[in-house]
């Protein structure tokens, strides 16, 4: 499954792949970094959440999505179920 990330301060996007194991939906340390580069990388700016999103994401059939990061670096993705 791909998500696309977005940034409204930036106006900035990405689409990355779910990855999916036992675990739940994360994206990897790679990944976070990844999208921490295209959606802000300006060193110093604040205008993001931990994966440099800003603003609302979506998921599949318009479910918010939330972030919860890991301790190994990787983040995990869940549905908001307070939308």
């Amino acid at each position: 499954m791909k998500i696309t990330l977005t940034n409204n301060f930036h106006n900035t996007e990405i689409n990355l792949v779910v990855l999916s194991n036992g675990g739940g939906n994360m994206f990897s340390k790679s990944q976070v970094a990844k999208a921490r580069k295209a959606l802000c990388g300006i060193k110093g700016c604040t205008c993001g959440g931990m994966l440099g999103e800003r603003g609302p994401q979506y998921g599949k059939l318009t479910s918010r999505l939330g972030f919860e990061p890991q301790s190994d670096g990787r983040v995990k993705i869940f549905y908001d179920r307070n939308d």
